[in-house]
Formats: structure tokens, sequence, C-alpha cells
């Protein structure tokens, strides 16, 4: 039995809608929507492509992430090789792999091209820190919630890309591990003995195509898979409430660090006990659900 992702994420269109709106239905109430034509009037829309990032800055060295390697005790932070960028980008053009490219700082090597959009006006409080995401086919973003709490405004150029995102109120249900924003469950081949509260959570699911933008709120646990090589770009804004921003703060400067701090001093022990405290958290979740039906 698959896990229910029924609901689709609304698609709506972003070169209509007004700021008004976009704030009362969807950032106010922290609802997921995918934005179609959002950033058609922004040079990027119609100047980046493989080859532009080849002749751009195909020399450039890039740090590569590995799904199939990753731990899943702790969050990636190590490159699991490296390459020439105009390498990489054959490589999800043309051949199977899982080696992915986030959080990429690319305007940090080519700040020119920050010229190649603006912030769309649909909203404020935009994080100047854009980031780019490249992935293969099929390669897949394990799930997790943004650590900085952010709302996240993710446009897809390259290729096409499958989200599937789950309420933040979910969490206890999704497994979450105490003291990080991932979880250990496989929501693909869902294991429903070891995670029986997999039974009960409800997600959504969309497909951004090229030039769609995804409107992800803070917190929203989200599994991405590449249907096929490409690439997009993250834009962020802060959330909408302090106790958010708050919670984004408590994650980066203090709870990352307390969370590496005890795996050194304890190894694996310390991801056991997360664990059973993430199942503990799940049962509790489950036994509410039945004794409100």
């Amino acid at each position: 039995m698959p896990i229910d992702i029924s609901t689709p994420i609304p698609v709506i269109d972003g070169e209509k809608i007004t700021r008004e709106e976009f704030e009362r239905n969807y950032v106010h109430p922290q609802k997921p929507v995918i934005l179609r034509g959002l950033w058609k009037n922004y040079p990027a829309y119609h100047k980046w492509n493989y080859n532009f990032f080849r002749k751009s800055m195909g020399d450039l060295e890039v740090g590569l992430y590995s799904s199939k390697q990753a731990d899943p005790s702790q969050t990636l932070s190590t490159p699991t090789t490296k390459m020439k960028f105009s390498e990489y980008l054959k490589l999800i053009e043309t051949e199977p792999t899982d080696l992915r490219l986030f959080l990429f700082p690319i305007f940090k090597h080519k700040p020119e091209l920050l010229h190649d959009f603006d912030y769309p006006p649909i909203t404020k409080g935009y994080i100047k820190l854009p980031f780019m995401f490249f992935g293969p086919k099929n390669s897949i973003t394990r799930m997790h919630q943004d650590i900085d709490m952010s709302n996240v405004f993710l446009t897809q150029f390259e290729g096409r890309k499958r989200v599937v995102l789950f309420h933040p109120n979910q969490s206890d249900l999704l497994y979450k591990l105490p003291f990080n924003v991932h979880s250990t469950v496989d929501i693909e081949h869902p294991d429903y003995d070891i995670y029986p509260g997999l039974k009960y959570v409800h997600g959504m699911e969309g497909i951004l195509e090229y030039g769609d933008t995804l409107y992800m709120p803070a917190g929203y646990w989200h599994h991405i898979e590449y249907v096929e090589g490409g690439y997009g770009l993250s834009v962020r804004t802060l959330a909408p409430t302090l106790a958010l921003r708050l919670r984004g703060a408590y994650n980066l400067l203090i709870q990352r660090k307390l969370d590496d701090i005890l795996r050194f001093l304890f190894g694996k022990r310390w991801f056991e006990l997360k664990k059973r405290i993430a199942h503990d958290r799940a049962n509790r979740a489950i036994e509410k659900i039945l004794r409100d039906e």
C-alpha cells in the first residue's frame, strides 16, 4: 500500500496573481503552490542552459554528493567526490549517476549572474543568498525539512522534478529524528511494520516543469525526485512568524552543533537513541489518532 499523497499541489498562473492575493491565500496560511510562469520576464528564463554554464564556468571544480553513500545518521556535509563543472553537466545529461550538486553558491563564483533575475514582487522578506541545485535523472533528495525554516521559492529550469510535500504537523508520524531535520523513512517503499505511523500521513504531490516555481512554506517536509536530469534555483524569504524564525536560528546555531558533538562523543549509540525517540513519538501520535476516531 503506497503512502497517501493523493492531494495535488495546486497550480496557478504566477504572472497574474497579485501580492495581496498571494500573501493572503498562501503565505499567511502557509500553503504550498506551484506558480507557473513567474520567472518568464527575467533573462535567466531564456538564457540559462547547459551550454551557457559550460562556457561561463565549466572549469570550476565542484563538490558532489552521492545519495547512495549518504550516512543516514547525519546531514550531508562532506562531498563524495569532486570534478569540473563541465564534466558534471555532461554526466547528468548523458550517463546514469546519483551524484547531486546542491546548495551550490554559483553566484559567489559568477556574481554577474545575479543580473539575470530579480526577486519576484509577490511577497517580501527575501534572503538574498540564492542557491542552485543540479541532479541526474532518477536521483532523489531524501526527505527532510530545510534547517533554516525559511519559505522557499524553487524554480525549475532544465528537466522536470517530482515533488512530494508533507505538512510540518506530521513530523512525528514521519519519524523525525531529534536534533535534526530529516527522517530515516523511505516514502517510495514504505515499511509499515517498522514505521506504522506512515499509514496515517497525508501528503501532496506535483511535477515542476520548465519555468515552474514551487512555493514551499517554512518547515514543510519534502521529497524530490529528478524525473529528468536538470537544475533549479532556490530563493528564500523569512518565515512569517517570529517563532519560526527563532526555530531556524536555533537549528542553525545550536541544534546542529549539539548534534555533531553528541555524535562525536557517542557515535552510533547516539543515532540509535534518536531513532528510539522518533519511534516513541510516532507511537504516541498513532495512539492519539486512534483515540480521536
